[in-house]
């Protein structure tokens, strides 16, 4: 064990802790009976095979991380040209990735939010004076379905009259001040006070944020000389203050005036949705009918597409799944058609020949990544690093000294390639996203978990038959 310890510190310092006269006394000036000899050579050869496998674990290293550089080089090429993915098809490493594990990778990464599919098909299912009319009262209806979807989240929560059950407010409170109010704000501005996390520029229906702050403001007569109340940071200022002097904070203060407001008629009065109003006006010109009868015929076109749905998942033509994201440090529960039910789906219908149609032009992105991670391997590389690492720790708890140090190194070395190659391949991501723009742009755009194209060293994986050797031999010497 002393000798041991002696090359432990001599591979760290250059210098062991053992006189010459030491060990020679330990090796050849040594006279021991059979029972220490063999309990001698057991721990010899521990150590020996310690030693064999701390070599053989940085030949594998230096191999990984050759591969690593080799496939680096892939994306290197390959990125420049990616705007003229075409040329790409018949690329030597293209052809060396099946289609179908391709088409695999991305119908498990890509999907549909439901929501927005449901929204653009409810559109172009109505008759084109219809659609004109709603281009007028939203001009992003087509791609955008928020304004909308506001829209029939009051007139649900209006259902019974002009009164709302408490229920029913705080339904609108709690969806008004998910619009308004980020952790990931903070963060971004390096801030703690609560005031930094508000975004004053987003909208609810017809009203804006800032509008409501601005009211705020003015409900409380706030006196505003020493800020100037037409900047974000002067008005936030202006409540943070009134929050302080009410000794509470500004969600709770805001929740509140939210309910008062909702109690007079912020809603019906002051800013009507479209099911009250009976205007033809808009920013952009009159419409031909009133804004409640095209809300009217747009709600009776939802539920018939809500149908439809329902109906295709209750048959399994199409999966819904929920996802859960986050959104500038807020989670956010998202519906979606997974992209595996999409692309299996014969229906003739447009959302489902889009989705196909992207994920045939992104094949060749695809195999891009696909070809490094067969050949690069990181995920199984990385486990048997840290399968050295843990029967290094076996042995170090037999001599009673660290001898994982060296193994620790191997996989920060390999972790810090890894790092490189994700900063690399994750401009995948955005040349998949580019590149389906590039085109014809299409009606419904797909949702790409990026995080797809990026190598997760945590993922399980097989362990290579180098370790299983190692693990073999030390069962047999008793580890």
């Amino acid at each position: 064990m002393a000798i041991v310890h002696n090359d432990v510190q001599r591979e760290k310092t250059g210098k062991g802790i053992l006189s010459e006269s030491d060990l020679h006394s330990l090796t050849k000036g040594w006279n021991a009976g059979a029972s220490e000899v063999n309990e001698y050579n057991k721990y010899i050869n521990i150590a020996q095979l310690e030693s064999s496998m701390y070599m053989d674990a940085q030949v594998f290293l230096y191999r990984a991380e050759v591969s690593i550089l080799r496939n680096q080089r892939v994306l290197d090429t390959f990125l420049p040209r990616a705007r003229r993915i075409d040329d790409l098809a018949n690329h030597p490493f293209a052809k060396d990735i099946p289609i179908e594990e391709s088409v695999q990778f991305l119908t498990q990464h890509t999907h549909l939010r439901y929501e927005k599919a449901l929204h653009i098909f409810t559109f172009h299912n109505l008759p084109k004076e219809i659609q004109s009319d709603l281009l007028l009262l939203d001009g992003e209806i087509e791609s955008d379905d928020k304004y909308f979807r506001d829209q029939v989240f009051l007139y649900e929560r209006f259902s019974y009259g002009d009164t709302l059950s408490k229920q029913s407010k705080d339904l609108i409170i709690s969806r008004i001040y998910s619009r308004m109010y980020y952790e990931g704000v903070k963060k971004i501005k390096n801030s703690t006070a609560e005031k930094d996390g508000f975004l004053l520029h987003p909208f609810f229906a017809e009203l804006q944020i800032k509008d409501l702050f601005q009211k705020l403001v003015d409900d409380e007569h706030i006196a505003s000389d020493k800020m100037d109340t037409d900047t974000e940071e002067g008005l936030l200022s202006l409540v943070e203050e009134c929050a302080r002097n009410k000794n509470t904070s500004i969600e709770r203060l805001v929740k509140e005036k939210l309910s008062q407001w909702l109690d007079d008629g912020l809603f019906v009065n002051e800013h009507a949705p479209l099911f009250m109003s009976e205007r033809f006006n808009t920013w952009n010109g009159d419409t031909k009918k009133s804004h409640a009868e095209l809300f009217t015929v747009w709600y009776k076109e939802l539920q018939k597409s809500k149908q439809y749905f329902q109906d295709s998942f209750n048959s399994k033509v199409l999966k819904r799944e929920t996802l859960e994201k986050e959104f500038l440090g807020m989670p956010r529960t998202i519906e979606i058609i997974t992209g595996k039910s999409l692309y299996s789906c014969n229906e003739d219908v447009d959302f489902v020949k889009e989705y196909k149609k992207q994920i045939q032009s992104l094949l060749p992105i695809a195999n891009v990544f696909l070809f490094i991670k067969k050949y690069a391997a990181p995920a199984r590389n990385y486990k048997t690093l840290c399968e050295f690492k843990k029967l290094a720790q076996k042995v170090s708890s037999i001599f009673d000294i660290d001898m994982t140090e060296k193994y620790t190194e191997f996989i920060s070395s390999y972790q810090e390639e890894i790092t490189f190659l994700n900063l690399s391949s994750s401009g995948l991501a955005d040349i998949a996203i580019d590149n389906l723009y590039l085109r014809e742009p299409p009606q419904y755009v797909i949702d790409i978990d990026e995080r797809c194209f990026t190598f997760d060293l945590e993922k399980e994986d097989d362990t290579p038959n180098i370790v299983q050797k190692y693990v073999d031999e030390f069962k047999k010497l008793g580890i």
